[in-house]
């Protein structure tokens, strides 16, 4: 009987912290090495099992800093991101312990003594101890209850999480850890700081106040995480506006640039009287200065799209001044139902990134492959260049034995390569505006790292 009442604890524990763990995936991105998913998975568990009376303050104190210590350590993210929703679980967990511990087992296991009951013994020695209380059994069988609420926590958490990829500031994270000291400090005093008799128990029916003010504590999770979902809702608008501004700018001066040369080539005519009417010693100052115009440069036709064709046109001559070589396979028949702007982006941004990767290499190696086609319903396309990290990489790979950023990586946790200009706070937003167009259109987006090279590859569906 006894062995069996532990092995349910242990089981109840390790599910239950498992399920914590697979809530907090949902706020927060858990790392991927296995001992520190571990560490973290002991720490859910030590977090679930604990014990909290209420009089008591070593466990929660204690619990509370080691279970933020091991999600500072287990957890990727901002410190503040980290700390919030780290204190977030072992408010909500540690509230119901609170409730469990002292009124719900009280509930299930009565002891009363002359209409008192007896919730909290300071000693077994105390003149209204009950055997199956000062075993630690009831304990034990009350504990399991940690297991269906754990359960709810889970199926709650992913219901109504934000998106797998959203992002707040750490001005949002400070606000929402503010919002939480709150609960926490309600917890925290209640169980800390609450007055325990000098006979070693509490009178439950004399402070019924506690209950409602865990049961607030506890259903705090409920707002934070509210609270978590909209700003992230928010702050997604916010991106999305951002990003089609830069793109209309974008797609504006493009067309400008592409106007530009039209007119200039229109003026051609112009051009050839003015040449023949200079001056010997200045003809060839004016053939040169028109030599390195723009306007000169061939006018590709890369496909059916005036979009795609225009964007390809303005990148290749900015290829040809760096000494970059394009390979193009190109089979789009007709314009694409896409709106001009964001179709801009895609092509333009995936060039920029391909571009700035080369201009780190050697003349001799640079070279991008632009693959895009329209078939069976779907518009793909697919850029790829030398990667000038991989060296690197694989050293550091080689040192701390794990794999490059792939493909499936990329796709489950969302992540994109940092831009490695100086100024973060103003660049990187190029793979970040492709992905927004890629999800607006209900499409797919792949970066592959490998071999050297670095492949983006995405598709949308022409419906």
């Amino acid at each position: 009987m006894i062995f069996l009442i532990n092995f349910l604890q242990f089981t109840s524990s390790l599910l239950s912290g498992w399920l914590v763990m697979r809530s907090m995936s949902y706020l927060i991105t858990v790392s991927q090495k296995r001992p520190k998913r571990i560490l973290l998975l002991f720490g859910c568990s030590l977090l679930c099992d604990m014990v909290i009376f209420i009089g008591d303050p070593f466990n929660i104190l204690m619990n509370t800093f080691v279970f933020a210590v091991i999600v500072l350590l287990t957890c990727e993210g901002s410190f503040w991101q980290k700390i919030t929703i780290g204190m977030m679980f072992s408010c909500t967990v540690m509230s119901f312990s609170a409730l469990r511990d002292n009124y719900i087992h009280d509930f299930l296991f009565p002891t009363r003594q002359n209409g008192i009951t007896v919730v909290f013994f300071r000693s077994s020695n105390s003149i209204f101890a009950d055997p199956l209380l000062l075993s630690d059994h009831g304990y034990q069988i009350s504990g399991t209850l940690i297991l269906p609420f754990a359960l709810l926590l889970y199926l709650g958490t992913r219901k109504f999480a934000p998106d797998k990829d959203y992002s707040l500031s750490d001005s949002m994270w400070r606000l929402l850890l503010f919002l939480m000291t709150l609960p926490l400090g309600i917890v925290i005093v209640v169980v800390a700081l609450f007055p325990v008799s000098d006979y070693g128990f509490i009178d439950y029916r004399k402070h019924r106040e506690c209950v409602f003010l865990l049961l607030i504590a506890l259903f705090s999770f409920i707002s934070l995480l509210w609270c978590i979902t909209v700003l992230s809702r928010q702050r997604k608008l916010e991106q999305q506006s951002m990003f089609a501004e830069i793109n209309r700018k974008y797609y504006e001066a493009m067309e400008q640039q592409h106007f530009e040369v039209r007119r200039l080539k229109h003026d051609l005519a112009n051009h050839i009287q003015v040449f023949s009417a200079l001056p010997e010693d200045k003809r060839a100052a004016y053939a040169k200065e028109l030599s390195g115009n723009a306007a000169f440069a061939q006018s590709f036709a890369y496909c059916g799209d005036a979009t795609v064709n225009a964007v390809l046109t303005v990148k290749k001559s900015v290829m040809e001044r760096c000494h970059i070589r394009l390979k193009t396979e190109i089979d789009i028949p007709e314009t694409l139902p896409y709106d001009k702007t964001e179709l801009c982006a895609l092509y333009a941004n995936a060039l920029d990134n391909a571009i700035e990767a080369c201009l780190k290499l050697e003349e001799g190696q640079r070279e991008i492959s632009l693959k895009s086609k329209v078939g069976k319903g779907l518009f793909c396309l697919e850029i790829s260049n030398p990667d000038p990290d991989a060296e690197k990489e694989r050293c550091a790979d080689r040192a701390n034995k794990r794999g490059s950023f792939a493909a499936g990586e990329g796709a489950k946790h969302g992540a994109l390569p940092p831009t490695s200009k100086q100024d973060q706070g103003n660049h990187g937003f190029g793979l970040q505006s492709i992905r927004e167009i890629v999800k607006r259109y209900h499409g797919q987006m792949e970066i592959k790292r490998e071999n050297g090279g670095f492949e983006l590859f995405l598709y949308l569906p022409l419906a």
